[in-house]
């Protein structure tokens, strides 16, 4: 289903106002006879700004397109089912990997997959110990890393 909110640029909560003003820029700047660009995609865009005002452009009418909205979305959400674990200790371990995840994330990961407190120590490089089954550990941000792999890949 098409969101017409998306299409305005509008977050769902925009005033009336707001979604006029926006459907007008917007037609302005892709008005077949204005546009610079491809005409084709300016026929296209315009399609979709046309859509888009038409469904929202009265209360009555912006109310029907959003409880037609929530409702594909309720579906749509029925029928993917949650992600199981293992796809998201997955998507974790891609974004540890690629370094997406900052250090005081990484620190909040190994102390929530291992239950400790990580004291951080620290220095040109830091340093990290934690106390893990009456075994003082101390690792650099790699060894931490690397362990939070090792554990959510097992």
């Amino acid at each position: 289903m098409q969101d017409h909110y998306r299409t305005l640029g509008l977050l769902s909560i925009a005033d009336d106002v707001v979604i006029k003003a926006a459907f007008k820029a917007l037609a302005q700047k892709y008005h077949p006879d204005k546009y610079k660009g491809d005409s084709r995609h300016a026929q296209k865009v315009m399609t979709e700004l046309n859509a888009a005002y038409a469904a929202l452009k009265t209360k009555s009418l912006r109310q029907a397109y959003d409880a037609k909205l929530s409702a594909h979305a309720e579906k749509h959400a029925e029928q993917s089912p949650p992600p199981t674990r293992k796809e998201i200790h997955k998507g974790l371990v891609q974004k540890i990997k690629k370094n997406g995840i900052d250090e005081m994330g990484v620190i909040t990961l190994f102390e929530e997959l291992f239950n400790c407190k990580i004291h951080v120590k620290p220095g040109w490089i830091n340093s990290y110990s934690t106390v893990i089954e009456k075994n003082i550990v101390t690792l650099d941000f790699v060894g931490m890393k690397t362990k939070i792999i090792e554990h959510l890949e097992n």
